[in-house]
């Protein structure tokens, strides 16, 4: 159908939104600055859409937001990769303070 055209193409634009901050993460090694609450919510609400889709056989629904789990769930593994241990350590600024 070409409706389904159109949720491909959005579920496209949803799921590329990911790929640069991937990219920056990895080359940079840094992920302190990221919500990972806001990840995991994400990640929670695009495996609801997936759930979604399936039951109503709606194919681009599915499958966009398949993609896009996998996307953030890379996301999520580059923010406890890199970025846990940053955000939890205490900046050079503060120790000097003490």
């Amino acid at each position: 159908m070409m409706v389904d055209w159109l949720g491909y193409f959005a579920g496209s634009l949803v799921v590329l939104s990911l790929i640069p901050q991937i990219v920056k993460s990895w080359k940079t090694k840094s992920a302190g600055d990221l919500s990972l609450p806001r990840y995991v919510m994400y990640m929670i609400g695009v495996a609801l859409w997936v759930t979604y889709g399936f039951l109503v056989d709606n194919g681009p629904i599915a499958y966009m937001n398949g993609v896009a789990f996998v996307l953030a769930l890379c996301v999520v593994y580059l923010k406890i990769k890199y970025g846990l241990s940053a955000s939890r350590s205490v900046p050079p600024n503060r120790e000097e303070r003490r």
